[in-house]
């Protein structure tokens, strides 16, 4: 089905549920990012043109601080056991490929999930349909870009407030216009959000000009650290080392940012200490690092991925993704033009 086709067919069950909905609970996926909160918020921020239903953005806290700053967060709630279940009548997911993966919401809660209608829009080529209403676009850079194209069909006009959180969610997907997946497409979209008034001189300072030492810091250590495994490379970031260089769990993603430049590796594994378990983050130049994250349990796209191991330290979690990751290297043919 072509995207016009889509859009529109999927722009008529949109309106019809948005209509018999007295409560709509936004949700997206753990650990958001830029594109989760720019799709969460930009819907926040456009779904009153078309609905007078209640609508209950729902995130992970603390909000990573490069995001804290994005106008709308500051209504966005958390789903703790203690509070009350809102009972909508209608659950929007952006940006989560697996209703698992859902952030913001105790697992005291997840069970009314499976009792509430769900529709989503995904990017992820992983996403496992789990919404009655599925708008997949995996040849999409960002969740954000869908909505973007979307809005209009469900006769929505992209104000400022609407487009600065979809022009930050495309800008980091993308790292800027920089990664292999940027089309025309995407620019001619991005245009259309500075044309609505989207704040790109805030984007760029607080999120791409805007690093702390800290995080400077832990990312010159992390890279201190790195291994070199035929053509991947791969670094870990213990906890502790967070903790005592007062960084935060986000901020260790300007060790992966670095790596990406790189010349020569094919994959870049970062792997993360949690209080529990770790989480990989899976970058490649060439290689489908979906195929070895999803064999895990994680997800993803095909040159971006991640896995979340609940019982793993780095060495045991690098011990197992490393075979598959270096036959992976071995195994790609594709282009090695992209960047990873």
């Amino acid at each position: 089905m072509d995207r016009i086709s889509m859009f529109t067919t999927t722009a008529i069950t949109w309106k019809e549920r948005l209509s018999n909905a007295n409560t709509i609970l936004l949700v997206t996926h753990v650990n958001p990012d830029g594109d989760a909160i720019g799709s969460l918020i930009g819907l926040m921020m456009a779904l009153p043109q078309v609905t007078e239903a209640k609508i209950i953005p729902v995130l992970q806290h603390p909000i990573p601080t490069y995001l804290d700053w994005v106008p709308g967060t500051e209504h966005s709630i958390a789903l703790s056991a203690d509070q009350s279940w809102p009972n909508p009548d209608l659950i929007i997911a952006v940006d989560c490929a697996s209703a698992d993966r859902l952030g913001g919401i105790a697992p005291h809660h997840i069970h009314h999930i499976a009792h509430t209608t769900i529709i989503q829009i995904d990017h992820h080529a992983t996403n496992t349909l789990f919404g009655v209403q599925n708008l997949i676009v995996p040849d999409s850079c960002a969740t954000c870009e869908i909505i973007t194209e979307f809005l209009p069909y469900l006769g929505v006009t992209i104000t400022a407030g609407i487009a600065t959180p979809l022009l930050l969610g495309i800008m980091t997907d993308t790292q800027s216009f920089q990664i292999y997946d940027t089309t025309a497409k995407t620019l001619s979209l991005g245009a259309s959000l500075f044309t609505a008034g989207a704040d790109h001189a805030k984007i760029v300072a607080k999120v791409f000009r805007s690093t702390r030492l800290e995080a400077l810091t832990l990312a010159s250590r992390v890279i201190n650290e790195m291994h070199t495994h035929g053509k991947v490379v791969w670094c870990g970031v213990p906890l502790s080392w967070v903790n005592e260089l007062h960084a935060t769990d986000d901020e260790s993603d300007e060790a992966l940012h670095m790596l990406q430049r790189i010349e020569g590796p094919e994959v870049i594994m970062l792997i993360k200490q949690r209080a529990q378990g770790v989480k990989i983050s899976l970058r490649s130049r060439t290689a489908n690092v979906a195929e070895v994250a999803k064999k895990h349990g994680g997800g993803g796209h095909i040159h971006a991925a991640g896995i979340n191991f609940t019982d793993h330290t780095i060495d045991s979690a690098a011990a197992l993704l490393l075979p598959d990751l270096t036959a992976l290297c071995t195994d790609s043919s594709a282009s090695t033009n992209h960047s990873a």
